[in-house]
């Protein structure tokens, strides 16, 4: 069946110009390195990689081979993402001192994907890439310190709750994921609204493409060091760095 599949891929890889990477996260950087290795754009679903140092070797290999990499995070081309960063950026909030991330849903069918530990299963994994990349746009993707507090599933071992702590120079920030517990709090919000068409992923294809035919102004909204910061984050999670968990 392995032999079947990486036949399969090859052959797929000989009739494409540029790939969309959407499969489980386990097989995210295997998947896109082969691609980029052949000469192939590669748009991947985050996260792109599960360390650092995986993220770091598909970024030199896309230079190398002059292709584009991006991560599809669907958040950071999305209209309204970009006028909250902008309204944040031109000080009318003043200097930002605390920023609380969070995406949370509820998946109770625990023999799902999102619960397989060999599949790269859990909520940071799942989730966190979204709410760590609201506070490295918002505060940068150079922190002091990250620290963790966690809580695990019991059959599975996977994080169904997780917080990552962020301590800056003038700065303190939350990213939490969970995968087995919802948040809603929208009291006090002040709206705003912008264009959303269709699921949102029309606006990342249209950088994706865009980077492709030589315009880089997309590269601000999810640059290299975006990546690099979510992949490091998720690698100290995995790693068991400075992680606290709780019952």
């Amino acid at each position: 069946a392995l032999l079947e599949y990486d036949t399969e891929y090859e052959q797929f890889l000989d009739r494409v110009h540029a790939v969309y990477i959407a499969v489980p996260h386990h097989l995210h950087y295997e998947m896109a390195r082969r691609a980029l290795l052949r000469g192939k754009h590669v748009l991947c679903e985050k996260p792109l990689a599960l360390a650092r140092e995986e993220a770091e070797e598909l970024f030199r290999i896309a230079a190398e081979k002059g292709v584009v990499l991006l991560e599809a995070l669907k958040t950071a081309f999305c209209p309204a993402f970009q006028q909250l960063t902008s309204l944040a950026g031109s000080g009318v909030i003043g200097s930002i001192k605390a920023v609380d991330a969070t995406f949370t849903k509820l998946i109770e069918d625990e023999t799902a994907r999102e619960y397989d530990p060999m599949q790269a299963g859990g909520a940071w994994t799942e989730l966190g890439s979204y709410p760590a990349f609201a506070v490295g746009k918002l505060l940068g993707t150079d922190p002091r310190r990250v620290r963790f507090v966690t809580c695990r599933n019991s059959h599975t071992g996977v994080d169904v709750f997780t917080r990552a702590e962020f301590l800056y120079s003038n700065a303190v920030a939350t990213a939490t994921a969970a995968i087995g517990a919802k948040q809603e709090d929208s009291r006090l919000n002040r709206k705003y609204f912008a264009n959303f068409e269709g699921d949102g992923l029309r606006y990342e294809l249209g950088v994706f493409l865009r980077l492709i035919h030589g315009c880089h102004h997309g590269n601000r909204l999810l640059t290299r060091e975006d990546s690099m910061f979510m992949a490091d984050v998720a690698s100290r999670f995995r790693r068991g760095e400075c992680v606290d968990e709780i019952s």
